[in-house]
């Protein structure tokens, strides 16, 4: 099988794809100044592309393994290379550090998530479940927007976008209403060097922006984001992130949290999981390096949270996983079901949650991909009900209902 550099070659399917190829602190959702510092917070960890959960949690044994082992010759990961989950998948080696994490009751797998849509579209199925309406693209907000709009506090937007990546769109997740910041680069977010000058200027434009329209509104929101930006300029981390801008965007954001900014809800993107060639012999290579970076990167961020790691829920989720079958390239094309894992102080962890569907011809969506048993919406709605005490989250999801919680999250 040839060998390929991941910084030589361009993952995807189009130009587009490329943009994603990244890491990004996307938005960070803050209440009003002072208002519960020490609430909980909610941080969706986006991996755009689509992951493939079958390299990142092959099955273990029996008719799932040989099928699994028929379908994907090259790709398939060794028995040897798992960490046993439970009796019927396993983790790839290079997420060890989240296994980790998975021993100590702090992270749950849900190997089989998805929606009910038939898309194989990157941008639609991302569209799809950021608006939290699969199948539809008419609602004017996303889902993540209306949960902060619909929760008792509502919160305001602080976004840190493209401080460690050259896009700077707005997830559709937190379209709406809410104000929305670009800050190309953080330590570069002031109005001067100068400390007197700078608090001076500070007092006289908020006299300035003191009236009531949309402007002085507008002012006023730059202020206070100046003022916050100005706080996680000064603070630092003793923890041990690795390299690279993942690691770097959940480092400010483990600053947010701990600074007690009323932080609500953020969003970080990880992309590049586009894998349609040579996408590494035996779970090893580029997407090798892929899962170690996702996987050492929220290790440290949970590190870093110490005492706060307790009011902190992460989730981590793809648009859709690949097909059973590698193709000609060496890669794996579109699939359908997925996988998340939520990780956080409060996780029943330890456990892997819903039901894996199994990999027999008659068991797979079109007889060619992993189906999907539990639905993505499902599982936000049990945290963010349970978690966050949020009493309209069919406001948040609207047109479904969730059903028994699987129990991730403790209350």
């Amino acid at each position: 099988m040839p060998q390929i550099n991941r910084r030589e070659f361009l993952m995807g399917c189009s130009a587009a794809i490329a943009a994603m190829s990244g890491s990004q602190l996307t938005s960070v959702a803050l209440g009003a100044a002072g208002d519960d510092p020490g609430g909980e917070v909610l941080v969706v960890v986006f991996l755009r592309g689509g992951m493939d959960v079958l390299t990142a949690f092959p099955p273990l044994g029996g008719a799932d393994r040989e099928a699994y082992e028929a379908a994907r010759p090259t790709l398939k990961v060794p028995i040897k290379d798992l960490k046993q989950l439970n009796n019927q998948i396993g983790m790839n080696a290079a997420l060890e550090p989240l296994f980790d994490l998975y021993k100590n009751g702090n992270l749950a797998v849900i190997p089989a998530t998805g929606m009910p849509s038939d898309t194989r579209s990157h941008f639609d199925a991302m569209e799809y479940m950021e608006l939290g309406t699969p199948d539809k693209r008419t609602s004017p907000t996303g889902w993540l927007a209306r949960m902060l709009e619909t929760a008792p506090k509502p919160a305001q937007t602080i976004r840190l976008s493209g401080a460690f990546s050259v896009t700077d769109d707005l997830p559709s997740s937190l379209r709406g209403n809410l104000e929305a910041l670009a800050i190309p680069k953080l330590e570069d977010f002031r109005l001067g060097d100068d400390a007197e000058f700078t608090k001076f200027l500070n007092a006289g434009l908020g006299r300035f922006w003191s009236g009531d329209t949309w402007l002085h509104d507008a002012g006023l929101t730059t202020l206070r984001a100046l003022e916050t930006v100005a706080k996680l300029q000064q603070g630092g981390s003793d923890a041990k992130y690795p390299d690279g801008d993942f690691a770097q965007s959940l480092r400010t954001l483990a600053r947010v949290v701990k600074e007690g900014l009323g932080v609500r809800a953020a969003t970080v993107d990880l992309g590049g999981w586009d894998t349609h060639q040579y996408q590494g012999e035996g779970g090893r290579g580029y997407i090798a390096d892929m899962l170690a970076e996702l996987a050492k990167g929220l290790q440290a961020f949970y590190i870093d949270l110490g005492a706060n790691a307790k009011r902190v829920t992460v989730c981590v989720m793809s648009e859709f996983g690949r097909r059973l079958n590698e193709n000609a390239s060496y890669g794996t094309d579109h699939g359908h079901g997925s996988a998340m894992m939520v990780l956080g102080g409060q996780v029943n962890g330890g456990k892997v949650y819903g039901k894996f569907p199994g990999l027999q011809a008659d068991q797979l969506y079109d007889r060619a991909d992993l189906n999907w048993t539990t639905d993505y919406r499902s599982v936000y709605s049990e945290i963010l009900t349970t978690r966050f005490a949020h009493t309209r989250v069919k406001e948040v999801f609207p047109d479904f209902a969730p059903g028994k919680a699987l129990g991730i999250v403790k209350s």
